[in-house]
């Protein structure tokens, strides 16, 4: 081959498949969400600078999103789906309910008593409100959950904004809401409880709980930020994590978290023993 051919042939850039093409822009826009939040809009420039980073043909692009809004829902769609998918999958599972799972193995002798399916609930309490603060916190998906959560008013300002939030509802529902209801109510009939108030379902208590802990969350995120610019004593940082000592599992004193302790009192605000 002469090596002009050859340079034609190692330069020409390989045909990218619109599946490809739709991954690689959406993973642009993603990064530029998680650099410049909801402040991401789609004037001709940052258009152009999101196919530029995406390293793919502007015609292949617009041959997928016959217009920018069609991108911009996509993208939303895809950043929201994908990180409540990851959320579930490692706070949810993991974090939320993998102690509990644990404690109800390893521990299964104390569910036939009240005092000790009591000391139960006081353990998955304490230990996984502890993990699931410290996913949350450290977790990139779900601090563009929050960022997208708190901006929602922004999303009517945008390109059919209107469809990007009801997709956003949509999924709060169905992958997040939806899937710690169901949870909630397997580990709450493990440990022999029921709703005190039919009319305060487990929904109800699942936004009710999820709320406190991601009230921490997002303030521990911010006390982590610059930790040397808060002099006041406590710092918020010793408010968010800083412990208390409060029965454990076996009746001695054991570490808890101030968020557990509010947790804990949501679970008796919506919670009573079943007998």
């Amino acid at each position: 081959m002469r090596e002009g051919t050859r340079g034609t042939a190692v330069s020409r850039r390989r045909r990218m498949s619109a599946a490809e093409v739709r991954g690689a822009m959406l993973e642009a826009g993603r990064r530029s969400i998680w650099n410049a939040g909801l402040t991401l809009d789609l004037n001709d420039s940052h258009f152009d600078d999101l196919i530029r980073d995406a390293s793919v043909p502007r015609s292949s692009v617009f041959r997928i999103w016959q217009t920018k809004a069609d991108y911009l829902v996509d993208l939303y769609e895809s950043v929201t789906a994908s990180g409540m998918q990851d959320l579930r999958e490692s706070v949810v599972d993991a974090g939320t309910f993998g102690s509990a799972t644990e404690l109800l193995d390893s521990r299964s002798d104390l569910l036939s008593s009240a005092e000790g399916r009591r000391a139960l609930l006081l353990e998955i309490v304490r230990t996984g409100v502890a993990a699931n603060l410290e996913r949350m916190s450290n977790h990139p998906h779900w601090h563009s959950y929050a960022q997208l959560m708190i901006s929602a008013p922004v999303l009517l300002d945008l390109p059919d904004g209107d469809r990007i939030a009801a997709a956003q509802i949509a999924t709060e529902r169905s992958s997040f809401i939806a899937a710690f209801a169901d949870r909630y109510r397997s580990l709450f009939d493990s440990l022999g409880l029921r709703l005190k108030n039919p009319a305060l379902g487990y929904e109800h208590f699942t936004v009710a709980s999820v709320g406190v802990v991601e009230a921490f969350a997002m303030r521990n995120v911010l006390a982590s930020t610059v930790p040397t610019a808060d002099t006041a004593s406590p710092t918020l940082k010793e408010l968010v994590t800083g412990t208390v000592p409060a029965p454990g599992l076996d009746g001695e004193d054991a570490p808890w978290l101030p968020v557990a302790v509010a947790f804990l009192g949501v679970v008796d605000a919506f919670f009573e023993p079943a007998e």
